[in-house]
């Protein structure tokens, strides 16, 4: 199956073949525009990077709009939760929210610049009795051995 990703900034060292799993979790990435009026000192204007987790219904602050690509995966693809509509609210009520802590008392305005819907890559594997998940983006291996039974059929049926 085709699917636009995040391009992933780390690749597991040891890659030995059927050990690791490829799951794509789906991320809503939204960019808004902002203009803070001020009398003094002049206007500010500037961009935000907001990630709305798919299954989670979280969004996030991010640095940058991460780089995409299409790709050809047979890996688990997991579905979000939410809609297009649902995750673009998310968005603007954490833009929203960004804004009004960083400009309390100002006068601001905002709208969204561009949108994207992609998938997050994460590696599962087993290492002895535990699950791993790593996050592709920042190289954390995340233990998931409290869902044993979910995380087995997961490493194990992936593909």
């Amino acid at each position: 199956m085709e699917i636009l990703r995040i391009k992933p900034l780390y690749i597991p060292e040891d890659q030995t073949e059927g050990l690791l799993k490829e799951i794509y979790y789906p991320i809503w990435i939204y960019v808004f525009r902002y203009h803070v009026r001020r009398m003094i000192f002049g206007d500010i204007h500037g961009e935000v990077v907001v990630l709305v987790d798919g299954i989670n219904e979280r969004s996030y602050i991010a640095d940058i709009f991460p780089e995409l690509e299409k790709i050809e995966t047979e890996g688990k693809i997991l579905e979000s939760s939410i809609t297009g509509e649902k995750s673009e609210e998310i968005a603007r009520d954490k833009i929203e929210t960004f804004l009004f802590r960083k400009f309390a008392y100002l006068k601001f305005s905002y709208y969204l610049k561009q949108k994207a819907f992609g998938y997050k890559l994460f590696w599962a594997t087993k290492k002895g009795e535990s699950y791993y998940l790593m996050d592709s983006i920042t190289g954390d291996e995340i233990e998931i051995q409290k869902i044993k039974g979910e995380s087995k059929q997961l490493v194990n049926n992936s593909s």
